[in-house]
């Protein structure tokens, strides 16, 4: 994965300040050509259920992935649904794609 950024949303709320400047960040970089995947982590989503993020729906359009953790088998299987369509990835997924990756920006 050459020239490759993975966001990771931990769970900020969705209109701070800090996942705006995500946002901006992912839409920049994607009209730019730059290849782009943003991990909505548990957390994030569930606060995202609770406060929904219109922009989110626009990041398909520009190319970004967005994955989802894949609820492992001791974990309930009613995983708390996405806004967007994300891949589930596993946990050797997800890390596979944090080494991959040439920048990795947390928020």
């Amino acid at each position: 994965m050459a020239n490759h950024t993975l966001y990771i949303a931990t769970g900020s709320h969705p209109f701070s300040s800090q996942f705006q400047e995500m946002l901006d960040m992912l839409l920049t970089g994607a009209a730019f050509g730059q290849a782009s995947t943003l991990w909505l982590t548990p957390p994030a989503l569930a606060t995202l259920k609770l406060c929904p993020n219109d922009t989110l729906m626009q990041l398909a359009d520009f190319g970004v992935r967005c994955v989802t953790e894949k609820p492992g088998r001791e974990e309930n299987t009613t995983a708390t649904p996405c806004p967007v369509s994300a891949d589930p990835l596993g946990h050797d997924e997800l890390l596979s794609l944090r080494t991959q990756c040439d920048q990795i920006l947390v928020f």
